[in-house]
């Protein structure tokens, strides 16, 4: 017989003793636990579908997942608190920068994304900026949603209306979707969507916020007074001052009530009408993200991600639920076909995924010669970016100018802004 130490002899008699007791092995002793926080997804049918693979995960490995959902304003404080207590949960879904600002806080998930792009192919490039925090990958990349233009097809014809190519020609279009009643629905309030529409809008006529070195701001140059001054002039004769006071929400339902003629949106909109097969489904449509003055087209790009949080006492199984998840790829494509193309994957060999297919009226959603960025575009991404974004000032610096402050005032208002936070 070879002869074993007595820390080994210590260490297997132990586990016996243990298995003789109980009478069940170590590793089954006791079920492990993971809880997952995620948004209210505009996709209703992927939560459901979220929750149905979370069950057959907990089949298929013994791991019990409990997945919450909360709005997804809210998920800034929530992320906030559980940093704050070091309890909560054990992975969190996170949009754009924030891995950047909470990047102490998260596990290294490098070697998951590695899996995963052997997989599916590199992640696309708005995902790597915001989960890549100095060459570590802080979160894994989930999927993608971007903004196009959805508009009442069947209004634009009846008036003979062109369907703009351009945000001039929106402002031409407006006027006249204004005279029907049916104004364009554009937010200028705190919300995520409108800085998602106010960002194309100001790359688009040359502008932006900071610049490439992710130092100075640039929000204050004469392309932003361009940008400034088309938001007045579709503010007055192409909207509503309900505008100023809506949530990420409102514009959908304002489309899909039949209310607003014309809005810039994920096809969440067009979603909940067909699936409800209310009346204005039919009439809805999209079409390719406007240009500016020199033909440059660009759009917004909200990547999601899941991250794990370092106080997490499962680290080990929460990285199973995202192997499971994204890693698999029948599961992943199931996942995504359940958002009806809203969620769209991640990574690189996936852009052309089969849920593109399912309908005729995503097919503006390629957006060729479209240029995808990341809030703060062109600055590198950052914890000030995830900052900026959390103060919306942007929104606010809008709807000052709407509503009667000079443009002169209101850029240097939120020039003043953006440098306090980058200076911090």
């Amino acid at each position: 017989m070879n002869k074993i130490s007595r820390r080994r002899f210590l260490t297997t008699t132990g586990g016996l003793v243990g298995i003789l007791v109980s009478g069940i092995p170590p590793a089954r002793g006791q079920q492990r636990e993971i809880s997952y926080l995620c948004w209210n997804n505009f996709a209703p049918a992927s939560d459901k579908k979220l929750a149905a693979i979370g069950q057959r995960f907990t089949k298929d490995t013994g791991i019990k997942i409990r997945i919450d959902h909360i709005a997804h304003p809210q998920q800034a404080a929530k992320y906030a608190s559980e940093v704050q207590t070091q309890a909560g949960h054990d992975l969190v879904e996170m949009r754009m920068h924030f891995p950047w600002l909470y990047e102490p806080q998260l596990v290294d998930l490098s070697d998951l994304v590695k899996e995963l792009e052997k997989k599916h192919g590199p992640a696309l490039s708005s995902a790597r900026e915001t989960a890549m925090v100095k060459g570590v990958w802080r979160a894994v990349p989930q999927y993608r949603t971007f903004f196009v233009a959805c508009y009442r097809e069947d209004l634009f014809k009846k008036a003979g209306l062109k369907v703009p190519d351009t945000w001039e020609d929106l402002y031409t279009a407006g006027k006249e979707l204004k005279k029907m009643g049916h104004p364009v629905g554009i937010p200028i309030a705190q919300n995520y969507d409108t800085i998602s529409t106010a960002g194309p809008v100001l790359w688009s006529f040359g502008g932006r916020e900071v610049e490439k070195d992710g130092k100075t701001v640039a929000i204050g140059g004469p392309q932003t007074v361009e940008m400034v001054e088309w938001y007045k002039k579709m503010y007055r004769d192409c909207m509503e001052p309900e505008v100023l006071s809506w949530s990420d929400a409102s514009n959908n339902d304002s489309l899909v009530a039949g209310k607003a003629g014309w809005i810039h949106n994920p096809i969440s909109a067009y979603l909940t009408a067909r699936n409800r097969k209310l009346a204005t489904a039919d009439g809805i449509n999209h079409h390719r993200s406007l240009a500016g003055p020199n033909g440059q087209r660009h759009e917004t790009d909200v990547p999601r991600h899941i991250g794990i949080w370092k106080f997490s006492k499962n680290v080990e199984p929460a990285k199973e639920w995202i192997r499971y998840l994204l890693g698999r790829r029948e599961v992943y494509d199931e996942y995504i076909m359940s958002g009806d193309a809203f969620n769209l994957p991640a990574y690189a060999n996936l852009v052309d995924h089969p849920v593109l297919k399912t309908d005729p009226k995503f097919a503006a959603l390629k957006q060729e010669g479209v240029q995808f960025h990341a809030y703060g575009w062109p600055a590198p991404a950052s914890d000030k970016i995830q900052l900026i974004t959390n103060s919306f000032i942007l929104p606010n610096m809008i709807a000052k100018a709407v509503t009667g402050t000079s443009t002169k005032e209101a850029l240097a208002w939120g020039a003043n802004e953006m440098k306090r936070i980058l200076a911090g």
